[in-house]
């Protein structure tokens, strides 16, 4: 075994709940090894990415490394207006894309980026330490603002495979709001959840990134809330969507269901909920469907839901038209861009939106003819996700080795 897979910190209380205190780099790889074993875990199931819009390795490949390239400059800028906790504390933690599943993400695909260049020989394992750690620190630093749990990984949690990062009184006013569910009730969230979850992959290419699960929140009396976030681009960000998405009815979603703990809900280490049986939705007791605007959480009545169902079916039948209308290297570079910009949301709020350059970098825009090849991309991905010589995506930073 490695230095850092024996290397146990001496307190985690202090490293996963006290945003002043500067981890050792021991415990920075301790934290690196622990996150990329457990992306590694997930990634096994699933190393082959298919779309049939998408050429979802090669923008996965494009994007990552721009995200080594990009994010510790954006941070710094970013955080020179604000602190990651003063950040998090700006709005409510869900509903948003300055979410979980974006904060999780951050560090995940930056250290994939950084993997990608030292496999391309473009770069060591010795380089770039106080980039490395810019990101590291943004991470931990909004994650500890942002749970509720003080943990900073979901498998830590406990129950183990969860996230909370909602406190008690924003869960009382869920819940004070939810409906107990009867067949048409099911019926009609089925249909929005689906209409819902399809158009979000869809204007993310195919990504999960605006889709993202909090939870289980237990509630003591057999029962816990699942909420789910579906967020489309409300604010301009995704230049594909000019002309579409003005048609839809809203924007940011939460649906929040409530069930009787005899389903189990995991929640994998980037915030994508399975369950224990799989069609929960038929043992869900009561729920409703929120937005989430400047004002915070405002519940839906059944004839908003049907508007923002009907809105949704159309501006995803426009999306998919205009797609399939796109030359694919126009088409990989949205993808590219909307995968290596998690950081608009935070910088959104930073009120610095303005002074950062999102342009993707020439050089990794310039890249698709290479990586377009599948030979090359799975190669490479395949490597670096599943790496058959260790046990986690990512090796040591600072060290070398």
């Amino acid at each position: 075994m490695t230095a850092v897979e024996t290397f146990v910190p001496t307190d985690l209380t202090k490293l996963y709940t006290d945003p002043s205190y500067e981890p050792t780099l021991d415990e920075w790889n301790w934290l690196i090894h622990k996150g990329g074993a457990a992306y590694k875990s997930e990634l096994s199931a699933r190393t082959v990415f298919e779309s049939e819009l998408f050429g979802m390795n090669t923008y996965i490949l494009m994007s990552m490394m721009e995200d080594y390239l990009r994010v510790p400059e954006r941070i710094r800028t970013i955080t020179a207006q604000h602190t990651a906790t003063e950040l998090v504390r700006k709005e409510l933690s869900i509903g948003t894309k300055k979410n979980f599943i974006n904060l999780a993400a951050m560090p995940l695909h930056y250290m994939t980026g950084r993997e990608i260049f030292v496999d391309l020989g473009e770069n060591s394992l010795e380089q770039g330490l106080d980039d490395q750690l810019t990101v590291l620190r943004f991470w931990r630093e909004a994650t500890i603002a942002m749970r509720e749990d003080d943990v900073l990984f979901n498998m830590d949690a406990d129950p183990a495979d969860s996230s909370r990062v909602v406190n008690s009184s924003t869960l009382d006013s869920i819940r004070a709001e939810l409906h107990p569910v009867d067949d048409a009730m099911r019926l009609k969230l089925r249909k929005l959840g689906a209409r819902l979850t399809g158009y979000m992959f869809l204007e993310n290419c195919d990504a999960r990134t605006a889709v993202c699960d909090t939870g289980p929140y237990h509630l003591g009396d057999g029962t816990f809330l699942f909420l789910r976030e579906l967020c489309a681009d409300k604010y301009g960000e995704f230049p594909w969507l000019d002309g579409i998405r003005e048609g839809l009815a809203h924007h940011q979603f939460v649906l929040a269901y409530r069930l009787p703990d005899s389903v189990k809900m995991d929640n994998n280490v980037w915030g994508t909920a399975w369950f224990d049986p799989s069609n929960y939705l038929d043992e869900v007791l009561d729920a409703r469907v929120f937005i989430s605007d400047e004002n915070g959480l405002r519940p839906l009545h059944s004839d908003e839901v049907d508007a923002v169902e009907k809105s949704v079916r159309g501006a995803h039948r426009a999306l998919y038209s205009r797609f399939a209308d796109t030359d694919p290297e126009q088409r990989n570079l949205y993808a590219t861009q909307m995968y290596s910009w998690k950081l608009k949301s935070w910088a959104r709020v930073a009120g610095c939106y303005d002074d950062i350059d999102w342009a993707i970098t020439p050089r990794i825009a310039e890249s698709y003819e290479k990586f377009s090849d599948p030979a090359v991309a799975l190669g490479l991905i395949g490597g670096i996700f599943v790496p058959a010589d260790r046990d986690s995506c990512f090796r040591p930073i600072g060290l070398g080795a």
